[in-house]
């Protein structure tokens, strides 16, 4: 301590450097975050630094806070719960009487509702907590499949933290609600990222950059070779709404409201203003990710000419003069337009159909019923002269 001789009893030498202000930093206890978390807190569909852990890890690293991955294959919290519980609540103990304050953040669900085992579920996400609270962590309990509402449930219960899975990720999940286990794209591990930053932001009183968002200098670090731009000329179409299509040409994007100009903020990044509010378009896996900051647009688009063909990441746009983008827009417009109108066809189409068929099975029924009909006729007439002979007799 200040102003206490060294234990050997020696003075202090007055030549001796005082410890810089990064070495008081480092022999500090540090703020610590545990992830508890499965193959979506390990990347499992990203590249390397796109997953949500990393995003938060080169964030908060700068301030001081150290971030552990707990996270495992196939992790379920039924597991964490029963026969993981007294190795984690070891673990746990360590970090926090190593750490000026833990938080944990209970990221699963996933495999339990793979292995068939949502109806223990809440039961053993309260049991994880309780571990986490009684090694005097604090917890956050984080949403990564949105299929229900059991994870706020539980933070509800047990009043801790809740992080919400974000809106893109919602849009995925709902394209295939029977795909277990959920695997979100990295758009969605971006916005994962942006909603912890702002909870841990706030518990730890930190001040990041952009309210929880990673600065520039914490963004994923580019490669070292120039990423090429992405070329997403052409028709786009929503996958909900076949009828709902956009056409982007150059710096120019058409929508059936108007056409606005199309600025680039990345390799796969624009924005564009639509109706008086911007607009974000990421493009991955593919398609095109359409969304607003108010989330009240969230659309993912794919080449109305090719289905869901990939994107070519290797081709970057072609240098184009105004006119000819303008004839490339009309032309792409024209397009949109005539797949919209085949679109409608086909459909027009499928009814009639459907009308066919449901009218030959009515046909078929009142065939079988006149059939009876004359069945019943023939009898009685059968019936009627058995009688009369009767009667003659």
């Amino acid at each position: 301590q200040e102003g206490c001789a060294p234990p050997s009893g020696r003075a202090v030498h007055a030549g001796r450097r005082k410890a810089t202000a990064l070495e008081v930093v480092a022999m500090a206890a540090p703020h610590s975050v545990v992830i508890l978390g499965d193959d979506v807190s390990l990347g499992q569909g990203c590249g390397d630094g796109d997953c949500y852990v990393d995003i938060v890890d080169r964030t908060l690293r700068p301030h001081g806070v150290v971030v552990h991955n707990w996270s495992r294959s196939e992790l379920s919290a039924v597991a964490v719960g029963s026969e993981l519980k007294e190795e984690l609540e070891a673990q746990l103990l360590g970090v926090v009487q190593s750490s000026h304050e833990t938080i944990v953040v209970i990221a699963l669900g996933n495999y339990d509702r793979t292995n068939q085992l949502h109806e223990l579920l809440a039961e053993f996400l309260q049991v994880c907590v309780h571990m986490c609270q009684n090694a005097n962590a604090k917890v956050v309990v984080m949403q990564t499949i949105p299929a229900d509402e059991t994870e706020h449930q539980v933070a509800q219960a047990t009043h801790v933290r809740y992080v919400p899975a974000p809106k893109i990720a919602q849009h995925q999940f709902g394209i295939d609600p029977g795909a277990l286990p959920f695997i979100p794209h990295p758009p969605v591990h971006a916005e994962m990222a942006k909603l912890l930053l702002q909870c841990l932001e706030q518990e730890f009183g930190l001040h990041l950059s952009g309210g929880g968002a990673a600065s520039s200098h914490e963004q994923p670090r580019l490669k070292e070779k120039k990423q090429r731009s992405v070329d997403v000329d052409g028709v786009w179409t929503s996958q909900n709404d076949p009828h709902n299509q956009i056409a982007i040409a150059g710096d120019r994007l058409q929508f059936p409201g108007g056409t606005t100009t199309l600025k680039q903020k990345g390799p796969a990044e624009w924005v564009a203003v639509i109706s008086g509010k911007e607009v974000d378009f990421k493009a991955w896996d593919g398609r095109l990710v359409m969304s607003s900051a108010d989330d009240s647009i969230n659309e993912v688009l794919v080449r109305a000419e090719e289905g869901a063909g990939g994107v070519q990441l290797d081709k970057p746009p072609e240098k184009r003069r105004p006119k000819a983008d303008l004839r490339a827009l009309k032309k792409a417009w024209d397009a949109a337009e005539e797949a919209s109108n085949r679109t409608r066809v086909e459909e027009t189409k499928r009814e009639l159909d459907q009308a066919r068929d449901m009218l030959a099975e009515q046909r078929e029924i009142l065939a079988r019923r006149r059939r009876k009909l004359e069945d019943g006729k023939q009898h009685l007439h059968e019936e009627t002269e058995k009688l009369s002979a009767l009667q003659a007799g």
